[in-house]
């Protein structure tokens, strides 16, 4: 049974992710999906890019907002600000000692290339197509209105995204990296054909965001996951995965499980995996199949 797996924001979290890896795993994974944000906050990132890098499952790795500020500052991408000010003020201070260096001066001029390289080349975004026509469209924060569809999927790095930046004259906070309300308030249709996969948010945070504006269509799995329904409430358009790992001590995969049903017509399950560092929850979530 052919099946892929999408994983939240790590923060540095290695033993989460150690753990959910273990689990997932298990079920032979075709590919594995991070949506980024690696780096910063907690206190074992260089392991969590060891872990990801060596891995020998297929992987594809995305670029979060923090990659993002992090690069912004080795490379003085200001945008009207201080670049390494913001990183620092995002927890980047965590990254630099994880790395092995007590400045930022020495950590731009010192790192291992073979990181650097890493980084740069993250991705904007990544496509899974499975049985029956469902395309998962896995990206870091969400869809932005600022940016279509079809620019970000056709945006293959770091430097892509910030030369459109500039050219378009849009503030890195209302990209694909970095968006929220507007994508949760925004038009399913912007990116009609796509179940969207995200993290960035905290699920506990959206939460609170919903509740303030009195969104409905959101159905949420404990702190763990949300899932979000078109204004019709028939069809499944995006995930939050985002279980907050520094914060909440939880860490999420999601998975897509292509299926035979008994007469033999493709199906896909969704199923996820949430793990803590004493407990782990795997949850059926049942099948996607005329919900997207």
């Amino acid at each position: 049974m052919r099946n892929y797996w999408i994983i939240g924001d790590i923060h540095g979290e290695i033993g989460l992710l150690d753990r959910l890896l273990e689990n997932i795993r298990r079920f032979g994974p075709e590919q594995i999906v991070f949506v980024g944000d690696y780096i910063d906050r907690g206190p074992h990132v260089r392991e969590v890019v060891d872990r990801i890098m060596n891995l020998d499952v297929p992987v594809a790795c995305l670029m979060g907002n923090h990659e993002m500020m992090m690069l912004n500052a080795m490379e003085d991408m200001g945008f009207g600000y201080s670049p390494i000010e913001l990183w620092y003020y995002n927890g980047g201070e965590a990254t630099l000692q994880s790395f092995g260096f007590t400045s930022f001066f020495s950590f731009q001029s010192d790192m291992d290339p073979g990181y650097l390289a890493f980084f740069r080349d993250l991705k904007m975004s990544h496509t899974i197509e499975l049985e029956g026509g469902l395309k998962i469209l896995a990206t870091h924060a969400g869809v932005s209105p600022a940016i279509p569809v079809s620019d970000q999927l056709e945006m293959k790095s770091y430097a892509e995204l910030n030369r459109y930046l500039l050219d378009k004259h849009i503030d890195p906070g209302d990209s694909f990296l970095w968006v929220r309300e507007a994508f949760f308030g925004g038009d399913s249709s912007l990116w009609d054909g796509y179940l969207v996969v995200h993290g960035h948010t905290p699920v506990e945070k959206l939460k609170r965001f919903i509740s303030d504006r009195g969104q409905k269509h959101f159905l949420f799995v404990e702190n763990d996951l949300c899932m979000r329904r078109d204004t019709s409430g028939e069809r499944i358009v995006s995930i939050d995965i985002d279980s907050g790992s520094v914060i909440s001590g939880r860490l999420s995969g999601l998975g897509f499980f292509e299926e035979k049903s008994g007469s033999g017509k493709p199906s896909v399950r969704m199923r996820s995996m949430t793990v803590s560092r004493e407990e782990i929850f795997p949850r059926d979530l049942g099948l996607v199949d005329g919900l997207i």
